[in-house]
This record gives structure tokens, C-alpha cells and sequence, in this order.
């Protein structure tokens, strides 16, 4: 990917600066003074622990797990190494919550029970405590918050994976990238073409991802004055501190019985995130069993009752009649749902089932 460079001005002759898009640092070439970009955003990556061979063993075993049948006939394509960007923003809150603060008074009264009753009427038998409000309370809490969050550069969706975003309350399950944490070992990103793997680029740019970041720490400050009624606050969201992280996805597919299945494997723990695969005709093969017993004892029981004239009832007339008619519209309806339940699970089979880690 091609770098765009722009012109600045250095704080201390006034002379151009040559600087590339996400650099960190720069050095004036007119008066030699070294200068830090203090709103660029770094770019790191943390490099995949597995190799192709190790993804595909991985899937081999998922595979194995869920439908057996499937290993040996399935087709796995040569997986591809992705990786997906990830802002990490740190900031901090401060301010303050002004506001009215219930006050609230306990007080215990007698519970009049039934039990002991004696000459005198009821006696009391327990207490209990109630709550009653008396007044309130001016209140002033003060804010002093800082930490980091995650947001997704990229969307995952079609990938089966949620995004982490501000307003995200669950972090991603399976991912060493958590809301608010990264993981060790993170390495600095000098050239992407140098490394192995494609690096996504990130459709969430920088501005949009610190205005996330005001969001979140906003959220989280104003939690400071729960409680309070007629609340006011003034809070400073300051000190933002942003670096790019590429994170190792592995992303392949097999084929098995005309259909095609995606899969996504973690690059650092090697292990199945997201996946389509294929059902196991096992749980199919035993309902059809299950059916056909059924249907073998039902039928000479039918057939004993038709033939013997069991069915036949006289009437109050003293007319003769049969529930035959009866009988064949009840074993009518059994084999339509019979044949509509084999026919839902052969298409279960087909479209196979999601399986997610």
C-alpha cells in the first residue's frame, strides 16, 4: 500500500517537515531537532504462532469431532493468512458530578402475628424494618478515570465475528483481543510487505475511533454519579494515546457433498473460531429407525382390526357401521408427518450447521 506523505512545519526553524502517513517521529532536516507526532498512531501487529499446516489439522479436528464421516471426503482448501486491525485508545476522564443525594431513615415496627394469641388479644411476634425518606443532600463527587479500549478498524460480521466498538458490552470469546486489554508480544509494524499475510485495511479511521473513545469514557464517568437526582456533571475526556494493532486470522474453506464451508481459525491459539459444518446424518439414521419400528408394529395391529371386525358397532337404530373410515384418515395423518419430518431433517443435512467456539 502505497504511503502519503504531507508537509508540516517544525516548531523550532519554521522549516518543512517530510512526514508519512502513522509516523511517530521525525527528524527536522534543517536544524536536525528530533520531534515526536504526538496525534499520529503507531502500528503494530502480533505475528501468528501457527503456520498453514497447523490450521488445517486444526480443522481436521473439528471436523472430526462433529461429523466423522466427513474428514476423509472433505476437501480443504490452502488456508490464508489475514490480519485484522484493531485501535487501542487510551485516555482519561476527569471532572466532576454534582447532584442530590436521598437521605433515608430505618425504622423498626412491630409485625402483629396470629400466633400466641392470648386473653388480651394478638401478641407481637416479630419486627421489621422500613425504609422512609427524610431529606437530601447536596453532593459533589469528583472524576479521575483512565484505561483503554478496543475498537475494530475493520468489519468482521461476515466473518461470523461481533465488533468492538464503544458501545460494545461483551468482549469477543476466543480472541486474545479483549474490550479493554491486549495481548503480549506485540511487535513493531515497519513494512507490510516484508511480512507474510495480507494486512486489512482499516475502514474505521482515526477521528472516528477517538470520538469512540470520548464516548466510552464518558459512559463510564458518568456511572460516577449514579445515584444522584438532579444531577449535573462536567467531564474531560484528555491525554488520548491511539496505536494501530493487526491481529493473525486464518480463513479458509472445504468442500464436502456439493457444498462449500468457511472456516476461521484464531492465529495465535490455532483454534476454530467461526465455522460452518456439516450435521452428521447419524441423529437422521436413527429417527428412520425409530419410524420404521414404529410403522412395523402398527400395521398388523391395523391389519388385525380391519379384518377381524373389531371396528364394526351397531347403533342405537340397530343399524350396522364401521370406524374404518376413521382409522384410515388417522394413519393418513401419521404417514404425512412421518414423511414431513424425514424430509425437514434430509434438508438439515443439507444446509449442514453452524458451530461456534
Amino acid at each position: 500500500m502505497k504511503k502519503v506523505s504531507f508537509a508540516l512545519t517544525c516548531p523550532s526553524c519554521s522549516g518543512l517537515l517530510n512526514v508519512s502517513e502513522r509516523d511517530t517521529h521525525t527528524v527536522c532536516h534543517s536544524c536536525s531537532s528530533s520531534l515526536l507526532l504526538s496525534n499520529a498512531a503507531g502500528k503494530f501487529f502480533l505475528p501468528s504462532s501457527k503456520s498453514s499446516v497447523d490450521v488445517l489439522r486444526s480443522i481436521r479436528r473439528k471436523l472430526q469431532s462433529i461429523n466423522p464421516h466427513a474428514t476423509d471426503d472433505a476437501k480443504v482448501s490452502r488456508p490464508t493468512l489475514y490480519y485484522v486491525p484493531f485501535w487501542h485508545c487510551t485516555a482519561q476522564a476527569n471532572g466532576y458530578v454534582l447532584g442530590v443525594e436521598p437521605v433515608f431513615r430505618e425504622v423498626e415496627i412491630p409485625v402483629i402475628g396470629s400466633e400466641g394469641q392470648g386473653s388480651s388479644g394478638y401478641t407481637l411476634s416479630s419486627t421489621r424494618k422500613i425504609k422512609s425518606r427524610t431529606g437530601s443532600d447536596a453532593v459533589e463527587r469528583e472524576i479521575q478515570i483512565s484505561g483503554s479500549v478496543n475498537i475494530s478498524g475493520a468489519d468482521l460480521e461476515p466473518l461470523g465475528i461481533p465488533a468492538l466498538s464503544a458501545d460494545s458490552q461483551l468482549s469477543i470469546q476466543g480472541l486474545d483481543i479483549q474490550r479493554d486489554t491486549l495481548p503480549e508480544g506485540l511487535e513493531v509494524l515497519e513494512n507490510e510487505a516484508s511480512r507474510e499475510g495480507v494486512f486489512v485495511d482499516p475502514i474505521v479511521s482515526l477521528v472516528e475511533a477517538q470520538a469512540q473513545t470520548v464516548r466510552y469514557f464518558r459512559r463510564l464517568a458518568s456511572g460516577v454519579g449514579f445515584g444522584l437526582e438532579e444531577r449535573w456533571e462536567y467531564i474531560l475526556v484528555s491525554g488520548h494515546r491511539e496505536m494501530l494493532v493487526y491481529y493473525p486470522l486464518w480463513v479458509t474453506d472445504f468442500r464436502f457433498d456439493g457444498r462449500t464451508f468457511q472456516v476461521v481459525v484464531d492465529g495465535r491459539s490455532g483454534e476454530v473460531l467461526r465455522g460452518r459444518f456439516p450435521l452428521s446424518k447419524k441423529d437422521k439414521r436413527i429417527l428412520t429407525i425409530a419410524m420404521a419400528v414404529f410403522w412395523a408394529g402398527l400395521l398388523p395391529i391395523l391389519t388385525d382390526l380391519v379384518f377381524s371386525g373389531k371396528l364394526n358397532y351397531r347403533t342405537i337404530s340397530g343399524t350396522q357401521s364401521s370406524c374404518i373410515p376413521v382409522v384410515i384418515l388417522i394413519v393418513a395423518s401419521l404417514a404425512y408427518g412421518t414423511h414431513h419430518l424425514l424430509k425437514i431433517l434430509s434438508e438439515l443435512s443439507r444446509k449442514g450447521s453452524e458451530t461456534y467456539v
